[in-house]
């Protein structure tokens, strides 16, 4: 039986390849096996459209398959943003290359979709399990997301991994890209204007969270850093108070994790891997102690860049057993 025609599409999904068709490759199958595949824009933004072997990546079952050609990608919320602005669809989804999405993500995400939320986003699982410092770094990043959760409006959405409403996108048209860098500062402004968000546990992705132990250090020392200058920021404090505020970064640690501690208790670790996971965290919540002081007394300096990396070259920054897996299974 020859298939129907395409929809037009109700749904765009932007993902940002900056290697090529390799660096989207385990991303694509999932959007592949999409229930709603039919109803989907697949925007890929690249550095051009010569690294990108579409028919590999089976763009015809889609009902719109297109590549944004941007130059050299060096940052991840730029590129990101000229996806976006670029979609046709009243519906606008980031996914990262190294999230994978369930089958029936599109579909929930599009029916959520029909409220009247400015936001919507997915439950969000661990794609690496086994690994104790992806176990840390998913709690720190995503654990108020892991399931099972209950659908309903939220202050925040998980980052690069939401859809909005391309016409509540709009007004930020011209700063897009510098909010997506921060996706936390996008989803302020947006409640700031009268927006509601909302997370659909229907929609459920599988989130691939940096594992090298000298890596997560590293990305956690940036993301202190860049709470820090942001708390400054947001309370105006002058310097002196900036400074003080600083010189009490040994009590943060112990405020963080009363903080996470539900999330702990809630989400699935293996017990196997408990021991691991929390020792992990403490020695974690310090470097990023480390960083929130230092953002504090000194601003964000070149963070966001730092974190780009990271975000950019995930499969670098997994741990070396993750590599070597990954490397085997071609992924």
């Amino acid at each position: 039986m020859m298939p129907g025609p395409m929809a037009e599409p109700s749904l765009s999904v932007v993902i940002v390849a900056p290697a090529g068709t390799s660096s989207i490759a385990r991303t694509m199958r999932h959007l592949h096996e999409q229930t709603a595949r039919r109803e989907m824009e697949v925007i890929v933004v690249a550095p051009s459209a010569d690294v990108i072997d579409a028919a590999g990546l089976g763009a015809s079952v889609f009902a719109a398959f297109r590549v944004v050609s941007v130059g050299p990608i060096t940052a991840r919320g730029a590129a990101a943003a000229a996806g976006m602005l670029a979609a046709r669809a009243p519906i606008v989804g980031l996914i990262e290359d190294h999230s994978f999405p369930e089958a029936g993500w599109a579909e929930a995400i599009i029916a959520a979709h029909r409220g009247s939320w400015a936001g919507v986003g997915p439950e969000v699982e661990n794609a690496n399990p086994s690994s104790t410092m992806g176990w840390v770094n998913f709690i720190l990043s995503y654990g108020i997301f892991a399931g099972p959760t209950q659908p309903g409006v939220r202050d925040i959405l998980p980052w690069h991994n939401s859809a909005y409403k391309r016409a509540a996108l709009e007004p930020f048209a011209d700063r897009l890209g510098a909010l997506l860098e921060w996706e936390g500062l996008l989803q302020d402004e947006l409640r700031a204007r009268g927006h509601t968000l909302y997370l659909e546990p229907g929609a459920r992705t599988h989130h691939l969270n940096v594992s090298g132990f000298t890596s997560t250090l590293g990305l956690n020392v940036l993301r202190g850093r860049m709470l820090g200058a942001q708390r400054a920021v947001r309370e105006r404090w002058p310097a002196w108070r900036r400074l003080l505020q600083a010189a009490a970064c040994p009590l943060f640690p112990l405020l963080q994790f009363r903080q996470i501690a539900p999330t702990i208790l809630h989400v699935r670790i293996p017990r196997a891997l408990k021991p691991g996971v929390l020792t992990g965290l403490c020695a974690t919540l310090c470097v990023m102690a480390f960083g929130e002081a230092w953002g504090l007394a000194l601003g964000a300096g070149g963070a966001i860049a730092g974190i780009e990396d990271y975000e950019i070259h995930r499969l670098k920054h997994l741990s070396r057993r993750e590599i070597r897996e990954t490397a085997l299974n071609g992924l």
